[in-house]
């Protein structure tokens, strides 16, 4: 596995001034060398035009040096090879308490651009090399040269040319000294060689640390330098010479021999050839510098060969490996790890998001927390077992598993691991944990699967504090349809009750077969204890139906015991028993049925069943009246709206109220037709009193979640109104929060309707249900009705005050009006007033009466609103 060589991490390590550029002359990167040398930080010029960074001398009359700079950069791009300039004059700006200042600052500058795979040039290089002191030093010598003739021409003084001539040696000595210490003490090796022979010039100490301590200066580099003429350098010194064109070079090789007689030693090195160019355009001498890198190159290849000896090793095993570079977020998977999610070497990418988004959703999290642990230093290592998406998006079970190497200063830089396939481990562990914990007839958990779950939610009861129903069933007359029959029709009959049963529960819910022709079936997290008798029904009409099995038709039926913890047991033995003894009961009672434990429960079971039978008769007996509560304008006081409310007069009990009827209307779907006639009922007297009051009058009627989700043809509202010469307007209709959460594309497609023929949505009881705020606007609600449980306690509950007052502002902002429910005091009222609340309803006003008490009711509303007009209109109130 090689890495990709990082050049900013090369030109960030490399001791010469180095900058990266853009194909846009973007500054991408720079090292601290340049850094140092343009006395500037890195935030100052990353990401800024180089031009901009680094400005000409606004004060400076002569451009030609900038647009020689930009010249040479638009060669190396254009031509995708070095371009150098031996002398160029730039000033650099520099930030003082006085201002921004140039220094004249002189470079030799060479531009190497960097392509990629196609050709085409990446980015650029720019190495700048600071020769102010040389050019100062030469313009010094010259400047000496000519004031020293001209002292002697004009003086004559022996005297005064002597003492010129010591001070201006003194000077060119003291910055020789000074220019030389600072090539000596340089990291990497420099040379300057002079003329076609190459002649040494100067060379510093690093130089000679790499060729040895031997004569160089004033001789040619052949002759200094025997040992590598056959190895190629010569000749590319000749090519620089001849084409005045830079070459760059990494990791080349060469053979030195340090000591005379002594041993030919393999070196590495870094190499920059740069010629000095003049303004004639001749080539005068060429600058050497580069870096020994022999150690970093020894231990990298060691490196590589160690990793491909890990490699194998590893790869010999049949796994896959991949190596995670932290800094760069960057991994390097193997052939063998890609291979076995089938895919190429070329299809998957280099980066951990290419791991994280096959992992299956349902291990995703647990492996992401490994992850952490392992690069936080809390786990010694990453271990993980999940499934990864194939190629042909299938899932394959994979153990990973990888240890950080290499930290800086606590900071991991470098993870390196392993996969390992352990389907088939898997595939044997499923099929031993499936004979071990279902059964092999029917598919469903067996009697120790189902002790264990039962146990667990016992536990979870524990927390929740919501019950745990245990249903024990045992299929009636089944010996003997096993017996006559013959085994295997009694094993298709066990697997078709199996089915049958699993049918009425939720997949929350566990059914088990036990053994034999018994099943269990825990139902978890009882929001409503009553849903376990309506489970136990559907069960029982489902069994009973007729098993056709070929020619023949089979009658089954079962017999359930109910139980439910922790009401009637303490632990989930004993409520088993329960179970068992309630399920006997039933039997012996005349099976195809069921019966509770408890006999206050197996009561109000039977009552139950008793009020739903006689609510079966209530509409054709008469015994259904609908009641009217009015709504109030409370800006004006007076009734502006009513809402129906359902009462059952039952001949024995009295007066029963909706909470208590109702949800027996929509089990047993007696909802439809109670709903309509409700409907018919309101449409009616909304008729009536709109037309006795000479103004609409509108009547909310509750739409039962039941009577939206069903399919059946029952009364269409929007055309009756339109039959009875009634706008839409007459009707509100009003649902629960939750139609909106969970609505249907049925239950969409009713409220369009209602919108359409003009009929008006509330939301009853807002704020109680799932907060559905979002929906409001989606599904052109009209009205919120916001529930009396805030309005009851807001004169002394700051809470339910904010929520209250909260509901009324979000409601205004979204162009709905409010109606808040159970308004009992006058205080309530002020305070709902004062919140701008548009309507009030509760015992303040009225509680819900009979339509003849409703319509005396609106007949002295009208009467008052009347008087009321009549005294603000006469001339005494006019003009008090």
């Amino acid at each position: 596995m090689t890495q990709p060589i990082d050049f900013k991490a090369l030109a960030s390590a490399f001791p010469f001034p180095y900058l990266l550029l853009a194909t846009d002359l973007t500054i991408i990167g720079t090292n601290d060398s340049y850094l140092h040398a343009t006395g500037r930080s890195r935030e100052d010029i990353v990401g800024r035009h180089v031009f901009d960074a680094f400005p000409a001398d606004p004060d400076d009359p002569d451009d030609s040096s900038l647009h020689a700079l930009r010249a040479s950069i638009e060669r190396a791009i254009g031509s995708g090879k070095p371009d150098s300039m031996a002398l160029l004059r730039y000033s650099i700006p520099r930030t003082t308490p006085q201002g921004t200042v140039f220094d004249e600052r002189y470079w030799s500058i060479v531009h190497t651009p960097v392509l990629d795979e196609r050709g085409e040039v990446s980015f650029l290089l720019q190495n700048p090399i600071d020769v102010t002191d040389l050019y100062t030093l030469k313009k010094a010598l010259r400047a000496v040269e000519v004031e020293r003739d001209f002292r002697f021409r004009t003086e004559g003084s022996v005297f005064n040319r002597s003492q010129s001539l010591e001070e201006t040696n003194r000077m060119l000595d003291a910055e020789r000294i000074q220019l030389r210490r600072l090539f000596d003490q340089a990291p990497g090796f420099m040379a300057v060689v002079r003329g076609t022979q190459h002649v040494v010039e100067f060379a510093n100490e690093a130089f000679y640390r790499l060729v040895g301590h031997r004569a160089l200066i004033g001789k040619p580099v052949r002759e200094a330098l025997l040992e590598i003429n056959s190895q190629g350098y010569f000749k590319l010194l000749d090519q620089v010479w001849a084409s005045g064109e830079a070459f760059v070079g990494r990791e080349m090789k060469g053979l030195v021999q340090r000591e005379p007689a002594g041993p030919m030693i393999e070196v590495y090195i870094d190499l920059l050839f740069q010629p000095f160019i003049e303004p004639d355009g001749s080539v005068s001498g060429i600058f050497i510098q580069g870096q020994d890198i022999t150690e970093q190159k020894h231990a990298k290849d060691e490196l590589c060969i160690s990793n491909e000896r890990w490699k194998l090793a590893i790869e010999g095993t049949g796994d896959g490996v991949w190596d995670w570079d932290m800094r760069t977020n960057e991994v390097v998977y193997s052939g063998r790890w890609k291979e076995m999610l089938g895919f190429a070497e070329h299809e998957i990418g280099n980066s951990l998001e290419e791991w994280k988004k096959r992992i299956h959703p349902d291990d995703l999290p647990d492996a992401m927390a490994a992850l952490q642990a392992c690069v936080e230093g809390t786990a010694p290592s990453f271990v993980s077992e999940h499934r990864l998406q194939c190629k042909d998006c299938s899932w394959k079970w994979v153990l990973a598993r990888a240890i950080v190497v290499g930290r800086d200063a606590g900071t991991p830089l470098r993870m390196t691991g392993t996969m390992t396939d352990i389907s088939a481990k898997k595939e044997s562990d499923e099929l031993i944990w499936r004979h071990a914990n279902f059964d092999i007839l029917t598919g469903l958990p067996n009697r120790r699967l189902f002790r264990d779950r039962l146990d667990q939610q016992v536990k979870k009861s524990n927390r929740t504090g919501l019950p745990v129903g245990l249903l024990f069933i045992d299929l009636d007359r089944f010996k003997e349809a096993n017996d006559l029959l013959g085994h295997d029709v009694g094993d298709i009959l066990l697997r078709l009750a199996a089915l049958r049963v699993s049918a009425c529960v939720r997949k929350s819910d566990t059914v088990a077969r036990l053994g034999g022709d018994e099943f269990t079936v825990i139902l978890t997290e009882l929001h409503n204890v009553a849903s376990v008798e309506q489970v136990a029904q559907k069960i029982l009409a489902t069994l009973a139906e007729p098993y056709r099995l070929g020619n023949e038709v089979v009658y089954l039926s079962g017999s359930i015991g109910i139980t439910l913890y922790p009401a009637d047991a303490a632990s989930a033995e004993e409520l088993i028993r329960n179970a068992d003894q309630a399920m006997y009961v039933a039997k012996n009672a005349g099976r195809n049925q069921f019966s509770y434990f408890t006999r206050s429960m197996q009561e109000k079971a039977h009552q139950r069943l008793r009020l739903s039978g006689d609510l079966r008769n209530a509409l054709r007996a008469g015994e259904l009246e609908v009641y009217y509560q009015p709504v109030v304008d409370l800006s004006t006081g007076q009734i502006a709206k009513a809402e129906a409310l359902l009462r059952w007069h039952h001949p024995r009990l009295g007066l029963v109220e909706p909470a208590q009827f109702i949800r027996l209307a929509e089990e047993s779907g007696l909802i439809h037709e109670i709903g309509d006639w409700v409907f018919k009922q309101a449409a009616s007297c909304s008729q009536r009193w709109s037309a006795r009051a000479g103004k609409p009058l509108q009547i909310g009627v509750n739409k039962s979640p039941v009577q939206f989700l069903s399919q059946s043809e029952g009364v269409d509202w929007s055309r009756h109104l339109e039959n009875m010469g009634l706008s839409g307007g007459s009707i509100a209709v009003e649902i629960t929060e939750g139609m909106l959460l969970n609505a249907s594309a049925g239950v969409s497609e009713k409220l369009l309707q209602y919108r359409d023929a003009g009929i008006q949505v509330a939301i009853d009881d807002f704020g109680t249900g799932y907060s559905s705020m979002a929906y409001l606007k989606k599904f052109d609600i009209d009205y919120l009705k916001i529930d009396q449980s805030f309005v009851r306690d807001m004169a002394f509950d700051p809470s339910d005050r904010t929520i209250a007052e909260s509901i009324i502002v979000m409601a205004h902002k979204l162009g709905l009006e409010v109606i808040a429910e159970g308004i009992e005091t006058d205080e309530q009222k002020e305070m709902l007033i004062a919140a701008g609340c548009d309507f009030g309803q509760g015992f303040l006003f009225s509680e819900a009466v009979p339509s003849e008490a409703f319509e005396q009711m609106l007949t002295e509303d009208t009467l008052a609103a009347g008087a009321r007009r009549r005294l603000s209109d006469s001339p005494a109130a006019l003009s008090g």
